[in-house]
């Protein structure tokens, strides 16, 4: 028997299926078992990823108090209450970080030889 799948998928026109019991059942499981892997797959990786603290994401992204309070205003990076305690997903981190060096969704940048802020849309006297 060829499978339903790749049948549905090859045809342009509409298409009358007559299937036995057994096939669509065999088809169902096939479905169930994907979806099953798929989200196993989600699941393991959810529990790889790792939660920082307010000091680790400072030092990381090069930050103080004030921005990562600014930040949390506008659910960036999104934070998780693990009590009652704040934590950082390492993989929002991870995308600011990549961001700041492709010069995008960045709050500040360093001017290059001064250890001022520059901050998006300000008159900045240096």
């Amino acid at each position: 028997m060829k499978n339903i799948l790749s049948i549905i998928q090859d045809e342009k026109a509409s298409i009358k299926l007559e299937i036995s019991g057994e096939d669509l059942l065999n088809f169902s499981n096939d479905l169930i078992n994907r979806a099953k892997h798929e989200l196993s797959v989600k699941i393991a990786e959810a529990r790889k990823e790792k939660y920082l603290t307010k000091e680790e994401v400072k030092e990381m992204c090069g930050v103080c108090d004030a921005t990562l309070w600014h930040w949390n205003r506008k659910n960036y990076p999104k934070t998780i209450k693990v009590g009652n305690k704040v934590r950082y997903r390492m993989s929002d981190v991870r995308k600011i970080l990549e961001g700041s060096t492709n010069n995008q969704n960045k709050y500040y940048e360093r001017k290059k030889g001064h250890s001022e802020r520059i901050y998006p849309g300000r008159n900045n006297f240096i």
